[in-house]
């Protein structure tokens, strides 16, 4: 059974009985509702045992902690500006998928106050271009968004799973548990760069390094790539699904993305993607395997052979 969307719930929500609230996902960790407040302030609201800590004053969004008769706490996140839905529907999209694992259910509002912090800097940040190697990144995630994720998901499934540009450990974290690590090369390259002692730990879930392979070419030149091209590609995929595709652009956003500064002057040829199972025998540094006192690394890989290619 397909569950409902938070854009969906709110929709529900709307034309019941006013503070009316429904619990986002019954698997969830949390107790997450969306919640909405007539006549137009959609939100989310956290349960939990304990009190959640002070949170810095937002121009946009209403964070507000309350008591309960119960004894227990509230954090309700509301959106004050109706303009803005599309970014907030995606603030809270993150909330959800950040908290499945990893929080503490009775102590959730530290946590969430600072991934709401961390997207309020996010949304400040100018766009002013990328340089080359974050193109050659942003194609790599894109050609997998394209070839692996969607064909698996769905728009908007695939979408939200495309969590890089949120600041995650990994490009993508699928509704399965998957976890995929996205890494653009040179066609013959045979290592890559790895940032963070966190990039290659799944944290108990499975995850998959993926090493897109391209070669220069030229602008005209048959099966050329360019990011403008697969920007304009995915969106035209996304053309029927109006919330994938506003996702879809935000996310673009937070990636530094602009459409009037980036161009296809930087063009590839995609030879094959590469895919490797990061088990134990997989060469990586973790937290768990970094020397005593190194709290993080990037380091180099010698990738190992595979013989799974697309």
């Amino acid at each position: 059974m397909t569950k409902a969307t938070i854009e969906e719930l709110w929709s529900i929500l709307r034309t019941t009985a006013p503070g009316a609230q429904r619990r986002i996902d019954s698997t969830h960790a949390l107790d997450i509702y969306a919640d909405f407040e007539h006549p137009d302030r959609p939100g989310i609201v956290v349960f939990c045992s304990t009190r959640p800590p002070d949170s810095a004053p937002l121009k946009s969004i209403g964070v507000e902690r309350r008591q309960r008769q119960d004894g227990r706490w509230s954090l309700h996140i509301a959106l004050e500006e109706p303009q803005l839905l599309p970014v907030f529907a995606e603030l809270c999209r993150d909330i959800i998928l950040f908290t499945r694992s990893g929080v503490d259910p009775s102590r959730p509002g530290g946590p969430i106050l600072t991934r709401i912090e961390r997207w309020r800097n996010l949304m400040q940040v100018e766009a002013t271009g990328l340089s080359r190697n974050q193109l050659r990144g942003l194609i790599g995630e894109l050609l997998v968004l394209e070839k692996r994720v969607l064909p698996a998901l769905g728009p908007d499934e695939a979408i939200a799973s495309w969590t890089g540009p949120l600041g995650t450990p990994h490009d993508f974290q699928l509704a399965s548990g998957l976890k995929l690590e996205v890494k653009a090369v040179n066609y013959d390259a045979d290592r890559v760069l790895i940032n963070g002692l966190g990039q290659l730990e799944g944290g108990g879930d499975p995850l998959e390094l993926g090493v897109v392979r391209i070669e220069n070419t030229g602008r005209d030149a048959a099966d050329s790539v360019t990011a403008t091209r697969q920007v304009s590609l995915i969106r035209a995929i996304l053309a029927h699904t109006p919330a994938a595709l506003q996702s879809f652009n935000t996310l673009l956003r937070f990636v530094g993305w602009d459409d009037e500064v980036n161009t296809d002057a930087d063009s590839v040829r995609l030879a094959r993607i590469d895919w490797h199972k990061v088990t134990s025998t997989f060469p990586r540094l973790t937290v768990a395997t970094a020397p005593p006192g190194v709290v993080d690394a990037s380091y180099v890989i010698v990738l190992p052979p595979t013989e799974a290619g697309a």
